[in-house]
C-alpha cells in the first residue's frame, strides 16, 4: 500500500486511531471511515518496510494479550524508517496503582461519603476493564447511578467523559448515549479476533494487560528500539507533534487521557 505524506515530507502512520486522527496521516482502525483505512492490528500492517519515519499508537497495547502485543510492535519496528520514532501511549499502571494507595489511605484516615467515592472509583479504573463480563462493567453502573465525583473522574479520565460529565458537574440528559459513544471505539478494536470468546467480552474494550515505564522499555528494548524515552503529551521527536493534538486534550493543554504513560523510542539508523 502506498504511503501519504504530511506537508513536510514526513510519513506518519497512526495504528488503531479511532476517532483521534489527522488527515495528514496514515491511519488505521478496524472501523474504516474517511481518512482511515480498515485494518486489524493482528495483521501484518499493509505496507513496506522502513516505510514511516514515525509510528504512533495510543491505548491499543493494553487491549491485546503479551504475545499479540509483541507482534503488534514488531511490525511498528519493520514499517519504521531508521531513526525514525516509535510512540505509544497506554494507561500507566504504576499512576492508577498510586492513585489507588493515595485514596485508600484517605479513606482509611475520614471515611466520608466524598472519600468512599473516590475510593471506590480508583478501584473501579484498577481492576472494572480488566475482568468485566460485560459491556461498561461496574464502571457502566456506577455512571448511570450518577453516585460518583464528576471533577475526580474528570481529572483521571479526561475527555472521554467530557460528554458524560458537563462543566457544571452534572450527568448530561443522555448518559447511556454518552457512554455508548466512549465506548465504542474500543468495542471496534478486536472484535474480529475476539469472537471466539464468550459474548460478553466479545467488544474489544477489555484489558489484556498493563504497562508502566520499566515494563515497556524491557519490552520495546528487546524488540531492538533504542533511546527510549519517557515523554509528556506535549514532547515529541516527531516533528510537528504539537500541530496535531493526538495526545492533548480537546479542551486545553492536558492531556486528552491524563492516565496515560507516555513513551518515544528509536530504531537504530
Amino acid at each position: 500500500m502506498h504511503a501519504k505524506t504530511a506537508p513536510n515530507g514526513k510519513a506518519y502512520l497512526n495504528i488503531g486511531c479511532g476517532t483521534q486522527y489527522s488527515p495528514e496521516w496514515n491511519n488505521l482502525d478496524l472501523n474504516p471511515q474517511p481518512d482511515v483505512i480498515a485494518h486489524d492490528v493482528l495483521e501484518p500492517l499493509p505496507f513496506d518496510s522502513e516505510t514511516f519515519d514515525a509510528v504512533y499508537s495510543s491505548h491499543v497495547l493494553e487491549h491485546l494479550t503479551p504475545s499479540d502485543g509483541e507482534f503488534f510492535l514488531r511490525e511498528q519496528y519493520r514499517v519504521l524508517r531508521r531513526g525514525g520514532c516509535c510512540r505509544i501511549a497506554v494507561p500507566d499502571l504504576e499512576k492508577i496503582v498510586r492513585d489507588y494507595l493515595v485514596q485508600l489511605e484517605k479513606v482509611e484516615q475520614e471515611p466520608s461519603p466524598a472519600r468512599i467515592l473516590d475510593y471506590q472509583w480508583t478501584v473501579l479504573q484498577l481492576v472494572d476493564q480488566q475482568v468485566r463480563e460485560e459491556s461498561g462493567g461496574e464502571t457502566l453502573k456506577t455512571l448511570l447511578s450518577g453516585n460518583f465525583n464528576p471533577e475526580f473522574v474528570r481529572s483521571r479520565c479526561g475527555d472521554e467523559f467530557a460528554n458524560f460529565v458537563d462543566r457544571s458537574g452534572q450527568t448530561p440528559a443522555s448518559p447511556v448515549a454518552a457512554l455508548k459513544s466512549y465506548l465504542r471505539p474500543l468495542k471496534k478494536a478486536l472484535r474480529k479476533t475476539l469472537k471466539l470468546e464468550p459474548p460478553a467480552r466479545t467488544s474489544g474494550e477489555v484489558h489484556r494487560w498493563m504497562y508502566d515505564r520499566v515494563s515497556l522499555r524491557l519490552l520495546v528494548t528487546r524488540l531492538g528500539f533504542t533511546d527510549f524515552k519517557l515523554v509528556s503529551h506535549l514532547q515529541s521527536a516527531i516533528p510537528d507533534w504539537d500541530k496535531y493534538r493526538l495526545d492533548t486534550s480537546l479542551q486545553g493543554p492536558y492531556p486528552r487521557k491524563p492516565d496515560s504513560l507516555f513513551v518515544e523510542a528509536g530504531k537504530p539508523g
